[in-house]
């Protein structure tokens, strides 16, 4: 999985659920220029910072990873951040369907 996938889903994991930078960076317990530096690819997330997203998120950090390889797959995702979201969304929802996040409700 490219770095840059990583970061891209992260970012889109963020507005997804409804967070500004600095909140989410609270939450993690790390710096806003350290999330934004994982959101534009300059710093590769630990598995630690990930266990953490993945906390945030109320997701398997395996979902997490599942997602950004979803992401990964689809080169041609557009340009416009409103349809990247969008679709990030869409196949997040049915990863989380896939692996049984929905069960219960």
């Amino acid at each position: 999985m490219g770095r840059s996938i990583v970061g891209e889903a992260l970012r889109l994991l963020r507005i997804f659920n409804g967070y500004k930078s600095a909140e989410l960076a609270e939450k993690l317990g790390i710096s806003q220029s350290y999330v934004s530096e994982i959101e534009n690819n300059k710093k590769q997330p630990t598995m630690d910072i990930l266990d953490k997203y993945a906390s945030v998120f109320e997701m398997k950090k395996s979902t997490l990873l599942l997602f950004a390889e979803a992401l990964e797959n689809d080169v041609e995702v557009q340009n416009d951040k409103k349809q990247k979201v969008a679709l990030a969304g869409m196949k997040l929802l049915k990863i989380l369907e896939r692996v049984g996040k929905f069960e219960d409700e």
